[in-house]
């Protein structure tokens, strides 16, 4: 797990300035990938049937969530629904309530996840930390232009690897390579 070190840009708080560790996403599996990785693991069950079978929970789970239920998956968790309220979703009494559309009170409906069971639980906690092994990564730096024509603002991230941040000073932030996208 590479751990980058990212500086608050956010001038109203009190921990401006200051450097933080931010974890670095190497990005998402696709269910494809999932598969490959599953059946490398040694299985009784093909990749082929084990596709068929993600494809099958991608449509399930949603489809029943929609309906209003949960669904669990034994020893890894439960997914379950929630919705959002609008800013205009507070009636001042019940017949006001029934009377309004559900469409004019719900802004969204999310798909939420709670891991359940020891191992998976475990997930969420320092012991998780303890079976990561870290390694350090890159300064990253938030850049913002503003046109100055448009005020439109724009962001772009510079990625300085932490072995060479000295050299990176050293030449007034500028001038040293980029790590490469993983």
């Amino acid at each position: 797990m590479r751990i980058d070190a990212r500086r608050n840009n956010n001038e109203s708080s009190t921990k401006y300035g200051r450097i933080y560790p931010a974890l670095y996403l190497r990005g998402c599996l696709s269910t494809g990938g999932l598969v490959e990785h599953m059946a490398e693991h040694g299985s009784l069950v093909t990749g082929e049937v084990l596709a068929l079978v993600l494809a099958q929970l991608k449509k399930c789970i949603p489809e029943l969530l929609s309906q209003g239920y949960s669904v669990e998956l034994e020893g890894l968790g439960i997914f379950y629904p929630t919705i959002k309220s609008s800013s205009t979703a507070g009636k001042s009494d019940v017949e006001t309530f029934i009377a309004t559309p559900c469409d004019e009170m719900i802004d969204g409906v999310f798909m939420r996840f709670l891991p359940i069971g020891d191992d998976v639980r475990k997930l969420r906690s320092k012991y998780f930390a303890e079976r990561c092994t870290f390694e350090k990564g890159d300064y990253v730096k938030v850049n913002l232009v503003v046109d100055s024509q448009t005020g439109k603002k724009t962001t772009w991230t510079e990625r300085i690897p932490l072995d060479k941040y000295e050299e990176y000073k050293a030449n007034g932030g500028s001038a040293v390579p980029v790590r490469p996208g993983d």
